[in-house]
């Protein structure tokens, strides 16, 4: 990442030096996609102070979508951190696990650092905090544990998804990362 960037991205507040115990400027985010401007949406999805959703999440959202996660993790760190500019909004909860949520992936498979994971787990916990319900980041969260070689802690999390019976097939999905766990664990002896 340009480190120009990375300060004005400081500045304006959208991301915090430290995150998750790392030091956020030794990581840098790798873009996949072809440039694209940034462009506010205007989808009616409720109250948002200054915008928020037009102005930064969507267009987050748009970012992520076109592989430009350095532009994407500014958009939604900046929803992340702002949490109260969507009180009132019915789909809050829905809006900051989103956004937690794609953060944790713009770390955990389009950062490079050493302590990505870190931040990673961060989002991605925050995600839950946000949403229970949103399945997807437990499974996540375990993955991080399993490349981190604590695979008693990715069996926990993905046993607290199965206690939540989520949709069969997020619970397959649980059930096949537990046994390539236990696969691994018993070659690993």
């Amino acid at each position: 990442m340009n480190y120009i960037v990375l300060s004005l991205m400081l500045i304006q507040g959208s991301l915090t030096p430290q995150l998750g115990g790392v030091d956020r400027t030794k990581i840098v985010i790798i873009n996949t996609g072809q440039p694209i401007p940034y462009a506010p949406t205007s989808v009616d999805a409720g109250p948002a102070t200054g915008g928020m959703l037009n102005a930064h999440f969507f267009p987050g959202i748009n970012f992520y979508n076109a592989g430009r996660y350095a532009n994407a993790e500014a958009e939604l760190g900046y929803v992340a951190g702002r949490p109260h500019y969507l009180e009132g909004n019915s789909r809050r909860e829905e809006f900051m696990s989103t956004a937690n949520y794609l953060l944790g992936m713009i770390y955990m498979y389009h950062a490079e650092g050493v302590g990505r994971r870190n931040i990673a787990e961060t989002y991605f916990d925050r995600a839950i905090a946000w949403n229970p319900s949103n399945y997807t980041a437990y499974i996540e969260l375990s993955r991080i544990f399993t490349e981190l070689r604590l695979p008693e802690r990715a069996r926990g999390i993905l046993q607290r998804l199965l206690d939540l019976n989520p949709p069969d097939d997020i619970a397959k999905q649980a059930r096949d990362e537990m046994s390539r766990l236990s696969n691994k664990t018993n070659t690993e002896r």
